[in-house]
């Protein structure tokens, strides 16, 4: 299974390394998941907002993941660079767009939910992103739920920055096995939430 993370300069740090670590820690040698960082131009290197300089593993090509896990950050201050300015940008909601047709789930983490539904994936569907964006996502037709993670069938979306972590370890249990997803998060001591709702 191949999951692939958007990343671009400005994003979150948290929001793409938290569901790297959970998604990698979930690779089994009989149950292989490869997990990569993924960025939709040219680029080999992002620096996140706070500085963090992060290597891509590879260009991000359509078709090839089960799974494309969209990040956030700077979408609430309109900062220069972060998911507002590849919003402004408009070259990467057009392959988030795309993306729906060729994989299996899209996801979004934090404000990469903003994208999504400016993509036009989250109209009428459930969905969640950082409270600071609450308002705006619902103005864009989307019914806003205000749950840490939220799953609305091949849209799954979190609320803030940690919630990225909740997020993967919930397609790990819906996507590859419940027990793992469990001892991943206990090997991290991690307290995890589900979508409200979900059945064990």
């Amino acid at each position: 299974m191949i999951f692939d993370i958007v990343v671009f300069d400005g994003l979150d740090e948290l929001d793409a390394i938290g569901p790297l670590e959970v998604l990698r820690r979930a690779h089994r040698p009989e149950r292989p998941v490869t997990t990569r960082l993924v960025h939709h131009g040219d680029q080999t290197r992002v620096t996140g907002a706070f500085g963090l300089r992060i290597d891509i593993d590879k260009q991000w090509v359509l078709g090839e993941a089960d799974v494309v896990i969209v990040v956030g950050g700077g979408w609430a201050k309109r900062a220069p660079v972060g998911a507002w300015a590849e919003h402004e940008r408009g070259v990467i909601e057009p392959m988030i767009a795309a993306s729906r047709d060729v994989t299996r789930v899209v996801a979004g983490v934090c404000t990469g939910t903003m994208l999504i539904a400016h993509a036009g994936l989250a109209r009428g569907r459930r969905a969640s992103t950082h409270h600071s964006s609450l308002a705006e996502l619902a103005a864009l037709g989307v019914d806003v739920v205000g749950d840490r993670v939220v799953d609305d069938g091949d849209l799954v979306t979190c609320g803030g920055v940690t919630s990225g972590i909740d997020l993967a370890l919930w397609l790990v249990e819906r996507e590859i096995d419940a027990t793992l997803a469990d001892s991943i998060a206990s090997n991290l001591e991690y307290s995890r939430q589900r979508p409200f709702g979900a059945l064990r």
